[in-house]
């Protein structure tokens, strides 16, 4: 029994590896980056963050429902899952570029504000110090964007738990009816798995993005130094997320309105799969109604969730390797 325990503890400890110890809260540097480098805030100032913060969110939730509805003259649904998926969709992608837009601002400018500060000859006096101030800063986004993070993620608990009822409907055979008569022949239990691996696809998708665009914004502060071309570089860098998703957001619609025709199959895949993996973090196919649309129109796109759970992967490890380049540029800068 007691070897059992200490494999099964061995397992968990290599699946899900402690953080290292500049990802914790309780590191000092950490805390300096998550404090900002000034006093705490106010009762008042806190009170007023958290009622801008909630006006925002009542507009843009009232705006959500006048273009779903447009303009109140039609039901966001035909029926309440429909609605759901309808009615989250625009609050949820705002969300999600606010996060990028947020990562992005949290990192490009970080080597160019700390040699304002005067800073940046104390952090590169030590062998790992400009490493162990870029590591903070990348952990200090997760903690920093907390809260928007939990709206994503509690977002697609409800979607997903929709999906998982939607799967219940014509007696439980609606899986079969959406697999019917798409590219390639797939069989149910393929499908259920090909679903599966969607909806987890989607789940760590805020994450390896989050991840990876903050690991791009520190590289790019090590390239961008000087205020002026840190803040354009900031501007140039954020127009084009924001640009690309919604360019591909609007690609992923135009796709199912109209025919694919056979010579652009292979693009519409692609479609399918940049949409999903870095416009909306798969937010539009979390309704089985659509997905089931996309797979009946692309051939291939049932295996949409496996090739985003490769993304994530490729994410992951990119992000890795971009955040050590940054640190080995950062360390030997003057």
């Amino acid at each position: 029994m007691t070897s059992t325990k200490l494999a099964s503890r061995a397992l968990v400890h290599r699946l899900f590896p402690p953080l290292p110890d500049w990802a914790r809260r309780t590191h000092p540097l950490l805390r300096y980056q998550l404090a900002g480098g000034s006093a705490p805030r106010s009762a008042r100032a806190r009170l007023l963050r958290i009622t801008s913060v909630l006006a925002l969110a009542a507009l843009v939730a009232i705006g959500s429902v006048v273009i779903v509805t447009q303009g109140f003259t039609q039901p966001a649904g035909t029926y309440p899952v429909e609605t759901i998926n309808q009615l989250v969709f625009y609050p949820v992608l705002l969300t999600q570029i606010g996060i990028t837009v947020l990562s992005l601002l949290t990192t490009t400018g970080l080597i160019a504000r700390t040699q304002r500060l005067q800073q940046w000859d104390n952090v590169r006096a030590t062998s790992h110090g400009a490493e162990l101030l870029l590591r903070t800063r990348w952990a200090s986004v997760f903690y920093r964007l907390r809260w928007p993070l939990a709206v994503v993620l509690g977002s697609r608990a409800v979607l997903i738990s929709a999906m998982l009822y939607d799967l219940t409907a014509f007696q439980g055979r609606y899986i079969d009816l959406l697999l019917n008569g798409i590219q390639p022949e797939t069989s149910v239990p393929i499908g259920v798995l090909a679903l599966a691996l969607f909806m987890t696809a989607s789940v760590l998708l805020p994450f390896t993005m989050i991840g990876f665009d903050a690991a791009f914004g520190l590289l790019l502060s090590t390239f961008a130094r000087g205020r002026t071309s840190s803040a354009f570089a900031q501007i140039v860098l954020i127009l084009f997320r924001v640009a690309l998703v919604v360019l591909l957001v609007n690609g992923f619609l135009s796709l199912l309105s109209g025919v694919v025709s056979p010579e652009n199959m292979s693009l519409a895949w692609l479609n399918v799969i940049a949409s999903a993996g870095v416009g909306d973090w798969g937010l539009l196919m979390l309704y089985l109604g659509r997905a089931g649309e996309v797979w009946a129109t692309v051939p291939f796109s049932v295996f949409t969730g496996a090739a985003l759970i490769v993304l994530c992967f490729a994410q992951a490890a990119l992000a890795d390797v971009l955040l050590r380049w940054a640190a080995r540029r950062a360390q030997h800068q003057e």
